[in-house]
């Protein structure tokens, strides 16, 4: 059975490229900002793990992620953050960490890491 994986990246190419790659072991589907991740879950469909851009139009990813963890139904949805790369990563990976991100990327990253850590964080 595949894992539902919600991939909120607001460069398209990126996203492609993202979720092609985690398509080998997840169920992807790409939102391209934080209020059009929160359209899809509020049709009722449940990801098991989200992976979020921090830097995005809309709804940013310490937005979604604020929204998240302060709602009933998303709190428990693990969410692994891609850093911008363009500020104290420092800084950003903490303020994301007390947020509730499981983990923290800054780009660029490795696409196996990233995929293993995924599977490390939903089993």
């Amino acid at each position: 059975m595949s894992r539902r994986l919600l991939l909120v990246e607001d460069h398209d190419g990126l996203r492609r490229i993202i979720g092609n790659f985690l398509s080998e072991n997840f169920d992807v589907v790409g939102a391209k900002n934080g209020l059009e991740a929160m359209s899809w879950l509020s049709k009722g469909v449940m990801p098991d793990i989200i992976v979020t851009d921090t830097t995005m139009p809309e709804i940013d990813g310490a937005a979604l992620l604020s929204n998240l963890r302060c709602s009933g139904l998303w709190a428990d949805i693990p969410v692994v953050v891609l850093g911008s790369g363009n500020t104290d990563e420092g800084a950003e990976e903490h303020r994301y960490r007390m947020l509730g991100a499981y983990e923290y990327f800054a780009k660029p990253f490795s696409p196996t890491r990233l995929q293993d850590r995924l599977m490390d964080i939903i089993g």
